[in-house]
Parts: C-alpha cells; sequence; structure tokens
C-alpha cells in the first residue's frame, strides 16, 4: 500500500525508515505524503558546503542554518556586509566585519571574468557567475573594470574558470541542479558505507585519541626505567597506525 511505504529522500535516493530522520524544513511544509522529502543528513550536508555554514533549501532556495543545537533555521540575520556596503544576509562575522553570503563566496572563489568592452580577463572577488543566464552570457550586474576600460562593465566568467563556478550556486537556468545534488548523495553514501565518517563518529573518535593520548603522557611522566618509557613509545605507535587506517 502507498502508505505503508518508507519515504524516500530526493537527495541521497534512500529510503528514510522514521519520521524522525526527515529534514525538518523551517522554510518550507512537507507534508509526509509529499513525493518529495530529504533527509536531515543531506540538508545538513548542504548547510556544511555553503559558505559560513548557510545553504540553500533545494526545494526553495531560502537561506539555512544549523543552530547550536543542530535544528536548522531559516539564516535571517540581516546587516550591512563590510564588503560590497550592501544590506543582505550576514552568513559570517570575522571581528567587526560582517561577510554577506556573495562576498564569502567570491573570496573563496576569486574567479577570472571576461569584460564586454575591452574583452580583456580581471579577477573579481564576487560571484559574478550569478548574474550569467548562461556561462557563455555576459551577466547583467556590472563591476569596474580596470583593465582598459576605466568604467563600469558588464562580465561572464571566463571559459577556463567556468567549472570551478559551485555547482551549488550556479543559477538554475545553467542546468547543473543534478550536479549539485549528485555531489552531496555521493558524501552521503560514502558517509552510510563508512560510518566514522559521519560527524558524531568523527568526533567520538578525536575523543578516543585525545584520552589515548593523555593516557601515553601519564605513562612516560611515570616512567622511571627504560622498559616503560619503550611501551609508552609502542602505545603511541600503535595507536598512530589505528588512526590513520
Amino acid at each position: 500500500k502507498m502508505e505503508d511505504e518508507l519515504p524516500c529522500c530526493a537527495i541521497c535516493l534512500e529510503d528514510v525508515p522514521s519520521a524522525d530522520l526527515l529534514a525538518r524544513l523551517p522554510c518550507c511544509t512537507l507534508p509526509l505524503t509529499s513525493t518529495t522529502q530529504f533527509c536531515a543528513r543531506c540538508i545538513e550536508i548542504v548547510c556544511e558546503r555553503g559558505p559560513g555554514g548557510v545553504g540553500r533549501c533545494p526545494n526553495c532556495r531560502q537561506y539555512l542554518r544549523l543552530d547550536p543545537s543542530g535544528e536548522l533555521v531559516v539564516a535571517d540575520h540581516t546587516d550591512t556586509c563590510t564588503m560590497c556596503n550592501q544590506v543582505r544576509v550576514i552568513v559570517e562575522t570575522r571581528g567587526h566585519t560582517n561577510l554577506c553570503d556573495a562576498c564569502l563566496f567570491g573570496v573563496q572563489h576569486t574567479l577570472r571574468y571576461e569584460c564586454d568592452g575591452c574583452m580583456r580577463l580581471q579577477r573579481i572577488p564576487h560571484p559574478m557567475w550569478r548574474y550569467q543566464a548562461t556561462p557563455v552570457e555576459f551577466g547583467d550586474v556590472t563591476w569596474y573594470c580596470h583593465q582598459r576600460c576605466n568604467a563600469f562593465r558588464h562580465w561572464r566568467v571566463a571559459a577556463q574558470d567556468a567549472a570551478a563556478v559551485p555547482a551549488q550556486d550556479a543559477p538554475d537556468t545553467w542546468g547543473r541542479r543534478d550536479e549539485w545534488l549528485a555531489s552531496v548523495r555521493e558524501q552521503r553514501l560514502r558517509e552510510a558505507h563508512a560510518p566514522e565518517l559521519q560527524p558524531h563518529a568523527r568526533a567520538q573518535r578525536g575523543n578516543e585519541l585525545r584520552t589515548l593520548i593523555a593516557v601515553i603522557g601519564l605513562l612516560v611522566a611515570a616512567g622511571t626505567d627504560g622498559a616503560t618509557r619503550l611501551l609508552a613509545l609502542a602505545v603511541a605507535l600503535a595507536v598512530y597506525f589505528l588512526y590513520r587506517e
């Protein structure tokens, strides 16, 4: 029966065995009967990969982040971005510096763009690709050309840099949505087949490693003869190779 079927995540394409494991999207409500559902971990990956931990909802494109308790919330903190001087959603604060998602993306992906005036290339610390309907069309937002024009011009990402545009941020008209979701799916499936890759497992392994290192330190500090120190060294090597696997 339809009502007996498990919901399937639209990203990783895996059955979600419990409603508790479905993402609770604060931006749009997806009833349990909806054919479009997302598991919580896939949406967490979307946020982790976004600038400043802010991702875009794959259903409505709203800005999302994880709060300190791990709950999904709408990233709606707006302020004046220090870099572009525009009032935008702020995704990262460094001291007295506020960065919007566009400026943080631009800093992380400073690509080359072609000017529609002099046709020269210029590196721009802003995601100008967002304003292009396709990778080969010039965008509808201007930026100052320091090459030859010395004026505000329109730009398009250089052909050799187009592949460096993050799939999760490329305009929908570029047709890279499936590529973005496929990369999230790939990470999700890697975690499913290697539980140690999951965040809570990594944290647990880190705590265990710190504990073992502390024990080894105590052994070394308490050792009064060469045999004890040799034993501590052997334990240290064993721990090292264990956590290398």
